[in-house]
């Protein structure tokens, strides 16, 4: 029979306790040290339960105790001073150990063998799930990564009235569905109805978008990545006339993306006349760093704590600082030879890999930027007469109508290019190669890399090789 030790050092001690003699005695042997009488009060000596009054700094008083071929150790001590000692002294053992972290500032450092339950993270998440429009992601189930989303369909959602199976296309299984607080049975043909709670398992990247779906959040747009739009200028390093077309697709997309703040951040900063004019509009904001002289560093620093949704950058910082752009895990702006103001459509190329993952995001910058879509079905080698099924369904999801499905067998670089005004999407898979290698061995998921004429935006994703590692 397993043997389980409990250090029982707090009033919610009794509370887990009472469960052991209630429910699991039949389970295991369990052996509790405490130091005050009120823990054991409650309890009588019982089969399979032993108690022993001991004090906790008197270890060696109790250290033949944890000499019993314990299975599993649990410390439940609500004194930091007195559970960091007691921690120290079992880690001795190697015992699986189940530490409950009641504080902030107490680190403890990472043992394979130590699981920890930290009380202030489990609170606050807690309070945030009860927000709003906040994605319910499963944290202690399965591997807590976001691969489990708990979801209540609004009335007015474009899933509501589907059939179960329309989950299938996006590679997503639906493990529950609750109506009226009651746990259903369904079928892939059963009816999903306003107000049904249904528990999603599928990639976390994926269900972040599909949450976005379910509650039609168009318009959200940097949404989920973050929530304001940044740009920022290396006066020393960066052109006038860079700075002029950076500062222009800033000011656009701010115009566009509505209640979205504008964060200009300077470094090495010089006289600039337009930037002077900025500061008397709204929800703009500028920021001065006269230490900091590092583009690549600042963007790191600035990623981490100014809540950016959208980066916007240029062609030659993009891939001077690719790698980090594509470790920043955030929308990018790249801006071309095109006045984005003069965009009349967004373009974006079919690749039945990708395309669902960043779906949404096309259809939401289109809304915002009141744009039609060209989806180009360029790829000579590949059927996309599934994937253009899909869209179709989802541009009527959104009641979006102006879509247009361009097919090709030409090149599809030179056909792209001999377009004009059109902004392209494309997702982010992976550093991006240097242009040569594209020329030699060109692969579709990296066809902007030789687009570098047209605005982009590049919406980052996980690769897939990378998941199954």
């Amino acid at each position: 029979m397993n043997k389980i030790l409990i250090f029982a050092g707090c009033k919610e001690s009794k509370l887990l306790i009472k469960k052991i003699v209630d429910n699991y005695l039949n389970l295991a042997e369990f052996h509790i040290l405490y130091e005050k009488d009120e823990i054991k009060n409650c309890f009588e000596e019982k089969e399979n339960i032993f108690f022993y009054k001991i004090n906790f700094y008197a270890y060696e008083a109790f250290k033949h105790i944890l000499k019993k071929d314990f299975n599993k150790i649990v410390i439940f001590v609500k004194n930091k001073n007195v559970a960091s000692y007691l921690l120290k002294r079992v880690k001795f053992y190697k015992t699986p150990i189940l530490f409950v972290k009641f504080w902030m500032d107490f680190e403890i450092n990472s043992e394979n063998y130590i699981e920890i339950i930290d009380v202030p993270e489990i609170v606050t998440n807690k309070i945030i799930d009860f927000l709003p429009n906040v994605p319910l992601f499963a944290r202690d189930v399965g591997l807590g990564v976001g691969e489990i989303l708990e979801v209540e369909i609004p009335p007015h959602s474009p899933f509501a009235y589907k059939q179960i199976a329309i989950f299938d296309r996006y590679n997503v299984k639906v493990a529950a569905l609750y109506r009226n607080n009651e746990l259903k049975n369904f079928k892939k043909t059963s009816i999903i109805l306003p107000n049904d709670k249904l528990i999603l398992v599928g990639e976390p990247e994926t269900l972040k978008q599909l949450f976005n779906q379910i509650k039609k959040n168009i318009g959200a747009f940097p949404q989920p990545y973050g929530q304001n739009i940044y740009l920022l200028l290396d006066m020393k390093n960066i052109k006038k006339n860079e700075i002029s077309k950076l500062l222009k697709a800033a000011l656009f997309l701010h115009r566009k993306l509505k209640h979205k703040k504008l964060i200009i951040k300077i470094i090495n900063p010089s006289l600039y006349t337009q930037l002077n004019k900025l500061h008397k509009f709204e929800n703009i904001q500028i920021l001065t760093d006269y230490i900091n002289q590092n583009y690549e560093k600042v963007l790191k620093e600035d990623n981490n704590k100014l809540n950016i949704g959208l980066f916007i950058t240029n062609n030659e910082l993009f891939f001077k600082y690719k790698k980090t752009f594509f470790e920043l895990k955030k929308p990018i702006l790249k801006i071309g030879n095109e006045s984005i103001k003069k965009c009349e459509a967004l373009g974006v190329i079919l690749n039945e890999k990708y395309i669902i993952k960043i779906a949404p995001t096309i259809f939401d910058l289109s809304y915002q930027l009141d744009k039609k879509i060209k989806f180009f079905d360029i790829d000579p080698e590949t059927s996309h007469k599934e994937i253009i099924e899909y869209l179709r369904n989802l541009a009527k999801n959104f009641n979006f109508k102006n879509i247009e499905f361009i097919t090709s067998k030409e090149n599809p670089i030179k056909f792209i290019n001999n377009e004009k005004n059109i902004c392209l999407i494309d997702a982010l898979i992976k550093v991006p190669r240097f242009k040569i290698f594209q020329y030699l061995l060109p692969k579709i998921e990296e066809s902007y890399v030789l687009l570098s004429k047209f605005n982009q935006f590049l919406i980052p994703i996980k690769d897939e090789n990378e998941n199954n590692n």
